[in-house]
């Protein structure tokens, strides 16, 4: 009978150098998708948070200009008959910084605030047009419209924000 000892002892060998290595490659596998699980969850995560800061910027954005337009305009009360023509102006160049707010918003916002960012453009605009009625005619009709205008405008600040907050809160 032959000894198989040698055969033996080189099969277990053989066998040990598979299993490590099989061992050593899973290892390596289970590493890499493991890094890449981690990667792929940091990258989502700062995509999350650029997304939340950008949305954040543009919020407070549209809400200064939203402010600025009502604070102008809260002081049209004693409307100077000398300079009519340079408060419809500088309320159209409010207006016009708050519509790139809006477009900001438009792009960076879901439904909900996008809609409330809207609705201050088309009042701010609405304003405008009260505006220019109360500058050509210094009526108390006109002044009545524009002051039911102004503060429906300012009633509209308040559901943007909280539909801002509500977006910010979600991501």
């Amino acid at each position: 009978m032959p000894d198989n000892s040698l055969f033996v002892a080189g099969l277990t060998g053989a066998t040990a150098i598979a299993a490590s290595s099989l061992a050593s490659w899973l290892t390596s596998r289970g590493n890499a998708r493991a890094a890449r699980v981690q990667v792929d969850a940091t990258t989502e995560a700062q995509r999350r948070e650029g997304t939340r800061q950008t949305r954040r910027a543009a919020y407070l954005d549209l809400i200064e200009q939203a402010q600025v337009v009502a604070d102008g305009l809260r002081v049209v009360d004693g409307l100077p008959t000398t300079e009519p023509e340079a408060i419809l102006t500088a309320h159209r160049d409010r207006h016009h910084q708050l519509r790139r707010a809006v477009t900001l918003v438009d792009l960076e916002g879901p439904s909900t605030v996008q809609v409330s960012a809207a609705n201050l453009l088309i009042m701010s605009g609405t304003l405008t047009t009260a505006l220019a009625a109360m500058i050509e005619n210094t009526s108390s009709e006109n002044r009545r419209e524009f002051h039911e205008t102004l503060r429906a405008y300012i009633r509209l600040i308040t559901p943007f924000v909280d539909a801002a907050a509500a977006a910010l809160n979600e991501t």
